[in-house]
């Protein structure tokens, strides 16, 4: 009786855990779904900018892929991303990471280093 009992107990922990994983995943792909949503219309973004940028000049896709391999080396790889920084704090001396826009730390505020951070 007692055995029945500890593997009733066992089951039903083991099918609230299946149903919290469940809605762990559900809430996971709506979360990557509107990353990919994001990433879409900041594609389209782009392309529209560039589309524009390429009709009113003499630039050419030459030209921003050049740019765009320049920029991926700032940070010494290759690698398509576009590194943040880890600089010294000019208030306290401590690495702060470039996504922050203040010293985490003394809390003095940083200026942007370019405009799409």
């Amino acid at each position: 009786m007692f055995w029945n009992l500890y593997q009733q107990g066992q089951i039903h922990r083991a099918q609230a855990d299946a149903t919290r994983a469940e809605y762990k995943a559900h809430s996971v792909r709506n979360d990557l779904k509107q990353v990919y949503d994001r990433i879409d219309s900041l594609a389209l973004t782009c392309q529209a900018m560039w589309e524009l940028v390429r009709e009113r000049t003499t630039l050419t896709d030459e030209d921003i892929e050049n740019r765009m391999q320049e920029i991926d080396l700032r940070d010494g790889q290759q690698d398509g991303k576009m590194k943040t920084p880890v600089f010294d704090c000019v208030d306290c001396g401590r690495k702060v990471s470039g996504r922050h826009s203040r010293c985490l730390y003394c809390g003095t505020e940083f200026e942007k280093s370019h405009l799409f951070e």
